[in-house]
């Protein structure tokens, strides 16, 4: 059974191309060939409704896209069953990330927000009217910009404190200061992001995770990723590592952790124990692995549901 499902974060291209040169040789005189660039797509936002239409969920997404949306990523939501509440700026381009990678395997990300500059600008009560809120399952706010996580997650909060609410930063970890972080842990329920961006959180706010759970009563869970046999669940009571889904051929070593987000915010719109959701989680990342790319994984429900059962949890009561 589908549950309806609010997904607020980013949308954007992905094009990736090879340098054929070495980085280390350019002059700001040269002009450097490249080999085709491929286009894909991209953004946490966008990766993680792909992952909950694979679970048969029905994920509304809350973006800001520019005038190339309709053309490309329109078209690519509405076969996926993705219902759109977007932001529409008719005059800018929507959020790009170059991948450039030279002869020697060297690698560089160039980030182009584009119109997304503009999403903290944006007005949620716009897109979602109060009566929306009693059809939603689960909410995961995850923008890239502090200033956008906050202001909506306390509309949301305002409207409706009996939904759960699943928060990750995406790449704006520095930017998140001690007072916002306190704004943010208020109103969510699960945090969840890389092991490294919490260990910068516990320096900034001079805590541990643990006093964040024992300090704000709503948040239930804070889940770490290192690798993906090294995801915790942390809770007040105890701690639970979760084991990696099995593979046949990894391909795409990077990049798992969005279809991990989608696969437990999934099972938590389906009401299941936070162990199950994380066993589902590291099911569908696994299927990622054997991928290549964000949107190019396909397995069945089914075929998800039966890896999630190879997927262990060992619990382990915190000692205080």
């Amino acid at each position: 059974m589908s549950s309806d499902i609010l997904v607020v974060g980013k949308v954007a291209y992905k094009i990736s191309f090879n340098v054929l040169n070495n980085f280390s040789k350019f002059t700001e005189l040269d002009i450097h060939q490249t080999g085709n660039a491929q286009r894909e797509y991209d953004g946490m936002a966008s990766n993680i409704v792909y992952g909950l239409s694979i679970l048969g969920d029905s994920p509304i997404l809350t973006s800001m896209v520019g005038k190339d949306f309709d053309w490309y990523f329109k078209p690519h939501f509405e076969q996926l069953g993705v219902k759109l509440r977007i932001f529409h700026d008719f005059e800018k381009e929507t959020a790009c990330n170059y991948h450039l990678m030279d002869e020697n395997d060297h690698y560089v990300i160039l980030q182009q927000n584009n119109c997304y500059n503009y999403i903290a600008e944006q007005s949620m009560e716009e897109k979602f009217p109060p009566k929306l809120f009693d059809k939603l399952n689960v909410i995961f706010v995850g923008t890239g910009k502090v200033e956008a996580d906050v202001k909506f997650l306390n509309y949301l909060h305002d409207m409706n404190k009996s939904i759960p609410v699943v928060y990750s930063p995406d790449g704006n970890i520095n930017e998140v200061s001690q007072w916002r972080f306190s704004q943010l842990l208020e109103k969510i329920s699960i945090l969840i992001c890389e092991e490294s961006e919490l260990q910068i959180l516990e320096k900034k706010a001079k805590e541990s995770r643990f006093d964040f759970l024992m300090k704000f009563p709503r948040l239930k869970y804070i889940i770490s990723m290192e690798t993906r046999s090294k995801v915790i669940i942390h809770a007040r009571e105890m701690k639970i590592k979760v084991t990696e889904g099995p593979i046949t051929d990894e391909i795409s070593i990077d990049g798992w952790q969005d279809a991990f987000r989608a696969g437990l915010i999934s099972g938590v719109s389906k009401k299941k124990p936070i162990d199950d959701a994380a066993k589902l989680a590291a099911s569908l990342a696994s299927y990622y692995v054997e991928s290549q790319g964000h949107h190019k994984y396909s397995p069945s429900i089914e075929q998800v549901q039966l890896r999630a059962f190879e997927v262990k949890t060992i619990k382990k009561d915190r000692m205080n």
